[in-house]
């Protein structure tokens, strides 16, 4: 699953850095770790979303930024803006 980074035997959670292409731009990065994804933001700065419970695929979110998917695509909602479809790249 895409969305998910593995934890060793160690205990220690691994990172997994995904590169999204957006419709619309600009492209999208998401670092997943352990229970949370963190969105990195054009400027450099993060989001960080904690895990949401799915029936299928994964999610993760707040109140403000959400981001949803499943195998090699996502949907990223921040407030009110339009959703933004993204790939894996």
């Amino acid at each position: 699953m895409v969305g998910c980074a593995t934890q060793p035997s160690d205990g220690a959670v691994t990172e997994r850095r995904v590169s999204y292409s957006c419709e619309g731009g600009p492209d999208l990065t998401v670092v997943y770790a352990g229970n949370v994804a963190r969105v990195v933001q054009p400027d450099g700065s993060t989001v960080e979303l904690p895990e949401q419970v799915t029936g299928s695929g994964f999610a993760y979110g707040t109140p403000m930024h959400s981001l949803r998917g499943k195998g090699s695509e996502l949907t990223y909602t921040v407030g009110r803006m339009v959703p933004r479809q993204c790939r894996e790249k």
